[in-house]
Formats: C-alpha cells, sequence, structure tokens
C-alpha cells in the first residue's frame, strides 16, 4: 500500500484528477490541502534565496503495483500541466481498513 501524493499550483486541477482517480478504482479515497512550498529561486541559483509558494498536494491511498498505472494515465492526460507525482509507503495500516480499502481498488 501507499499514499499517492500530487503537488500543484491549482487545486481544480487536482480535483480533476481525484475524480478521475477514484472513478478509475486507482486510488481508493482522496484529500486536497494547501500548504506552503518552499524551494531554491530558479532565477538566481547561485544566491540561494528561499522562496515561498501556496501550493496544494492531493493525497490518496492505493496499491503501490498501481504507482506506474496511475503515473502512466496522468502522463497521457495532462502531459501539458502534469502535477509532481510521488508515493510514500504504508508500513502499518489497520488490517480492517485494509480490506475495505483494497475492495476500492482496481485489482493488479
Amino acid at each position: 500500500m501507499m499514499t499517492l501524493q500530487l503537488v500543484s499550483d491549482q487545486r481544480d486541477l487536482l480535483e480533476e484528477i481525484a475524480t478521475f482517480l477514484l472513478k478509475n478504482r486507482l486510488i481508493a479515497n482522496a484529500m486536497i490541502s494547501e500548504t506552503q512550498f518552499l524551494e531554491l529561486d530558479e532565477d538566481n541559483p547561485d544566491q540561494s534565496q528561499v522562496m515561498t509558494h501556496s501550493k496544494y498536494i492531493l493525497k490518496g491511498i492505493s496499491k503501490s503495483l498501481l504507482f506506474h498505472a496511475i503515473n502512466k494515465e496522468l502522463r497521457a492526460s495532462y502531459a501539458h500541466n502534469m502535477p509532481l507525482v510521488y508515493s510514500e509507503p504504508i508500513i502499518l495500516i489497520d488490517p480492517d481498513q485494509t480490506e475495505r480499502i483494497i475492495t476500492r481498488l482496481r485489482q493488479v
């Protein structure tokens, strides 16, 4: 199991992607939140100026084996505006929760 995470400047894009992923049983649930994102200023990398931006994060639980299928689907549908996509492993989860989550996901 994994937590799929997508980062974008556009909340509406993440809402559209969440709907797509849920309808295609690629994630079991979705949560979108706003956060502060820090990175070095790309225009002045030598000065190491840290910039702060508001960004949105979509998180959803899925099977690790679905990551490549999810990434491929997103690249095909959102290549023009692809968000940052990555996952984090879920090490432990309640067994009853696991069963409910698995029933909402596509079989691999």
